[in-house]
């Protein structure tokens, strides 16, 4: 059984990974990188919220709160440097001529 016949039986753009190296792999996933990590910072920045409401309340600690300040500095820190990753990319695929976010089909 091959799913990608059932699901994708009259797309005729629909690509599949079957045989392919890892080069092909990266190239399908690299546009779609900035989507996962915004994805990822928003949870990251609820449950650092939560984090703060829940160490702002009377049982709450001073640890709790530095937890949830390092929790939400850090999801901070790391969307940024996925961003600035994506910005670099962008210029090195401007300077080279090679557009690495745009895979050929």
């Amino acid at each position: 059984m091959n799913l990608s016949d059932i699901f994708f039986e009259n797309h005729t753009g629909a690509k599949t990974l079957a045989g392919g190296d890892i080069g092909t792999l990266i190239s399908t996933l690299l546009p779609n990188v900035l989507v996962f990590a915004s994805i990822i910072f928003f949870f990251l920045i609820v449950g650092a919220g939560f984090m703060m409401i829940k160490s702002a309340g009377s049982a709450g600690s001073p640890q709790d709160a530095a937890k949830a300040k390092a929790a939400l500095t850090y999801a901070i820190i790391g969307f940024l440097l996925v961003v600035t990753a994506f910005f670099i990319m962008q210029i090195i695929g401007t300077i080279t001529g090679v557009n690495f976010l745009i895979p050929p089909i």
